[in-house]
């Protein structure tokens, strides 16, 4: 995401500053962090974790969130874009620890000293593979009957862009892909797109069904799903 961003933004005749590891940037540790802020406008927080315990999770993105806010203002920073994910402005649709940390994410920009701008995303199409990977217990893939409307990631890649360049400072926006479908049903289909013998076992879900697509008004993306003929809701 972040790669792609930056990109994006420098084809719009925007200067980026990288600020990973790879660019010796810790945001938990703050080394490198208040010198690679000196000078910017805009941050754009796409940080990721791999940490899904809740603990974990919860105390990165907000000692991430802390740290750039933090330091942003000292530096003059004038606006914070944070990349979240659909459903977790709720603060209550799932207790998978991840989630947990992003609400923790939000509710830190928020509370910061910087404007904020929420983007929130619902699931990338490119990720399914992998989600139905983290779903797959002895061989199998055991899928909730949740819905899912899963948006093309360049689509969010704009979208983040425009947050730096048009939107209101400030402002909360979604978006999601065009069409709806069960996890399950959408399991099936790329896993047989893709010759993959893995059994997709329906099971109950622990939340919502409807948690984690929009409730209300969203951008809705143009890139379908690249299977057809999979049963939409």
């Amino acid at each position: 995401m972040g790669a792609r961003l930056a990109s994006n933004l420098e084809e719009k005749g925007i200067e980026v500053v990288s600020g990973g590891l790879e660019d010796g940037i810790d945001v938990i540790s703050n080394d490198g962090l208040a010198d690679a802020l000196v000078g910017v406008d805009t941050i754009v927080n796409v940080l990721n974790t791999d940490r899904f315990d809740p603990e974990g999770a919860i105390s990165f993105f907000e000692t991430s969130t802390k740290n750039l806010i933090s330091e942003g203002e000292r530096a003059g920073v004038r606006h914070h874009v944070v990349l979240s994910i659909v459903g977790v402005g709720d603060e209550n649709a799932s207790e998978v620890g991840y989630y947990l940390g992003k609400v923790a994410q939000e509710r830190t920009a928020r509370s910061g000293s910087i404007p904020a701008t929420i983007v929130r995303a619902t699931q990338f199409q490119s990720y399914v593979p992998v989600l139905a990977d983290q779903h797959t217990v002895d061989g199998k893939v055991l899928a909730p009957r949740s819905l899912i409307q899963p948006v093309e990631l360049d689509e969010v890649v704009e979208l983040l862009a425009e947050a730096v360049t048009t939107l209101e400072r400030g402002s909360v926006v979604e978006i999601a892909g065009p069409d709806r479908y069960y996890l399950d049903d959408l399991f099936r289909a790329t896993l047989a797109e893709r010759g993959d013998d893995r059994e997709v076992v329906t099971v109950a879900g622990n939340e919502a069904s409807n948690a984690l697509v929009p409730h209300g008004d969203h951008r809705t993306g143009l890139v379908r799903y690249p299977i057809a003929g999979i049963a939409t809701v």
